[in-house]
């Protein structure tokens, strides 16, 4: 990782969802103990859950993506003859790109439809989440063409 762009696509791929998890791990036991413990209602808990934990799968399939993890793929690829390999690598990342342009469509009428609707404890508009999911196919978009472009111009580059 040299440049900025992979700084970012890293950190949004790992760091991010480490954070997002640790709100969740962190919101979930406060809101064990207050309500168990102490007797206490934590409202705004589930709300901050539901919405960090889907931070961390989307943003974590950009880490998966960079890691080369990405729903198994490599392990497949791998196994296929030599001469195979590349094309189906680039097959695989056209694949991807094509099911995140359906999905960035898919979240675009859900932040059309969810604009006047708000998660009743946070008072958050919903929007968010979709909008999230929106922004992490984006960059799972550019992982996949940085890539592609790598499979095409280095492709004797480690392929893990």
């Amino acid at each position: 990782m040299t440049n900025w762009l992979d700084r970012f696509l890293s950190f949004i791929g790992s760091v991010l969802p480490a954070a997002l998890l640790a709100i969740v791990l962190v919101v979930v036991t406060a809101n064990v103990i207050a309500r168990k413990v102490l007797g206490i209602p934590f409202h705004i808990a589930h709300d901050l859950a539901l919405v960090s934990f889907a931070g961390v799968v989307w943003f974590g399939v950009v880490g998966a993506a960079i890691n080369g993890q990405l729903f198994g793929v490599a392990f497949f690829v791998n196994h296929l003859p030599l001469p195979l390999r590349r094309a189906a690598r680039l097959l695989v990342h056209l694949i991807v790109i094509v099911i995140a342009l359906a999905v960035i469509r898919a979240a675009a009428a859900q932040i059309e439809t969810a604009r006047f609707t708000r998660f009743l404890a946070l008072g958050w508009p919903k929007w968010i989440v979709s909008a999230a999911l929106l922004g992490a196919m984006a960059m799972l978009i550019i992982v996949q063409l940085r890539q592609a472009w790598s499979d095409i111009f280095d492709p004797e580059a480690k392929k893990e």
